[in-house]
């Protein structure tokens, strides 16, 4: 099958687990451009010429301090974000491909699949709901009624849509991230979760998320599909 996406890889220690997710993907996909990116964590570029991919080692860890600390609980401040979405960036120019998936060290890739494109998100079966507030700015933004998000691994996005809109999203996180959280985090806190924060910026700006046929997970018990998530036998 042509390659129609590549891959965010994103790695820090569970060695055991890169090896499974990576070896099983190839199985299925051997072509398919990877970008393994250790969050400052082991040197992977051993794995990385085993299994054909692109390597990048972050000099910083996207939850180290030099990274910054922030007024509420939420796992990623503003400054975390924009370095998430940057690496994804950096994933989408490298790869040159159309989609991207989300890789995980939870996630088994079973057999191959064809993406049935176009789509602009596609993730987990169920989700879970977005908040009122997310929501109410999501129908204000664009029209759109926004529903669930679920952007774990194996789920995957248009890398054009993202190219598109990424400066508008820099200056939205910039601009609104932080002080929203701030003045009521208890409202806006599924910005602080990254698969919630692409459904959100996504929705904003007219594209909508949608359930993934190739993807399963194991508290959904639909384990027979191509790719599971939740996979923590090695995790």
């Amino acid at each position: 099958m042509e390659p129609q996406f590549g891959v965010f890889y994103q790695v820090f220690r569970k060695n055991k687990a890169v090896r499974f997710a990576l070896e099983n993907f190839r199985k299925h996909f051997p072509e398919n451009p990877i970008v393994l990116i250790s969050d400052a964590g082991d040197d992977f570029s051993d794995y990385a010429e085993e299994f054909n991919c692109i390597f990048n080692m972050c000099k910083d860890n996207i939850f180290g301090p030099s990274l910054g600390y922030h007024n509420y609980p939420g796992a990623f401040n503003s400054i975390r974000m924009l370095e998430w979405w940057s690496r994804q960036k950096m994933v989408c120019e490298a790869t040159k491909m159309d989609y991207v998936m989300i890789m995980e060290d939870d996630v088994y890739v079973r057999e191959p699949f064809d993406i049935q494109a176009p789509f602009a998100l596609r993730g987990v079966q169920s989700g879970d709901p977005l908040q009122f507030r997310l929501l109410e700015d999501i129908k204000n933004s664009s029209g759109l009624d926004g529903t669930n998000y679920g952007m774990c691994g194996g789920s995957i996005y248009n890398a054009n849509i993202f190219l598109e809109i990424y400066d508008d999203v820099v200056e939205d996180i910039k601009e609104n991230m932080d002080r929203r959280l701030i003045d009521n985090y208890d409202e806006w806190y599924l910005l602080t979760a990254v698969d919630a924060n692409i459904t959100y910026h996504y929705n904003k700006r007219g594209h909508k998320y949608e359930a993934a046929p190739w993807l399963g997970q194991v508290c959904e018990g639909n384990t027979h599909l191509p790719v599971v998530h939740q996979w923590k036998e090695h995790y």
